[in-house]
């Protein structure tokens, strides 16, 4: 099978109703994006996915889906007998490679196929492909996030603004600051941030003794960390548990310290 490219967005980051969903919640959501087909749809298999994505981590997908499902990110429905997922308006943030295969899973509310008729259709989706690229983003468009900013339209102090809230040690803000304004970041670059920071964050290094051995964001920023190769996960159940009321049960310790307060 081909490899699946997705696309992520800085907005994914700043969104207040994904803010208000546990850190765990919201890497299921990215993950299942690679999990999805060309029509944003995947089978509604909750253990399938906890062994795709979540293979060492003692999480809830059913629950993870649930929440999701409330806050409007996905859809849970059952057609032709399968029970699916569809992500909403997935085809305004990707733009699945031409010679991806095509969706096998029915459409939210497809009717079975009579006879002569089955593969001829692979049921449009609610979230149909328009006829504008994925990477364009409208302010009143519900897209893969709510209210999620256009990217091309925030300055650097507002992209730091967001870096600021990520980076799990908020020491030296006036030094990263200056080298900030060195880096000259836009919002390609920032994605490419915020996707590392992501990993970094649940790394063995970063979550080691209380994170001590974090570096300070302008070393983080003038060494251009975000190139180094990705770390492996570490021991998320570190940090003091900062779980949402609908959030899964992490054996009563913790998961990660939520990428910094949103």
């Amino acid at each position: 099978m081909m490899a699946r490219s997705r696309n992520i967005k800085p907005g994914f980051f700043s969104n207040e109703d994904l803010a208000d969903l546990d850190f765990a919640t919201r890497l299921l959501f990215i993950g299942m994006w690679t999990e999805a087909d060309r029509e944003g749809r995947l089978e509604d298999r909750p253990k399938r996915l906890k062994m795709a994505l979540f293979p060492a981590d003692n999480v809830d997908i059913e629950g993870m889906l649930d929440s999701l499902a409330e806050k409007g990110f996905i859809r849970r429905y059952e057609a032709c007998g399968v029970k699916a997922i569809q992500v909403v308006n997935w085809s305004k943030h990707q733009n699945p490679h031409v010679k991806e295969a095509a969706s096998t899973i029915p459409a939210e509310g497809e009717q079975p196929s009579v006879q002569g008729e089955h593969g001829a259709s692979t049921g449009q989706a609610p979230d149909k492909h328009g006829s504008f690229p994925a990477d364009s983003l409208s302010l009143d468009s519900l897209n893969l996030i709510p209210d999620s900013l256009t990217p091309s339209s925030e300055s650097p102090a507002e992209l730091f603004a967001k870096f600021w809230k990520l980076y799990p040690r908020k020491v030296g803000k006036a030094n990263a600051e200056k080298a900030w304004a060195k880096l000259k970041v836009d919002a390609a670059l920032f994605d490419r941030m915020a996707i590392a920071l992501a990993a970094w964050t649940v790394s063995a290094d970063w979550t080691k003794d209380g994170g001590q051995f974090i570096p300070h964001p302008a070393t983080w920023l003038n060494g251009k960390r975000w190139d180094d190769e990705m770390p492996p996960a570490g021991n998320v159940h570190q940090f003091p548990p900062r779980r949402q009321g609908n959030g899964p049960d992490f054996d009563d310790t913790s998961w990660a310290d939520d990428l910094g307060a949103l």
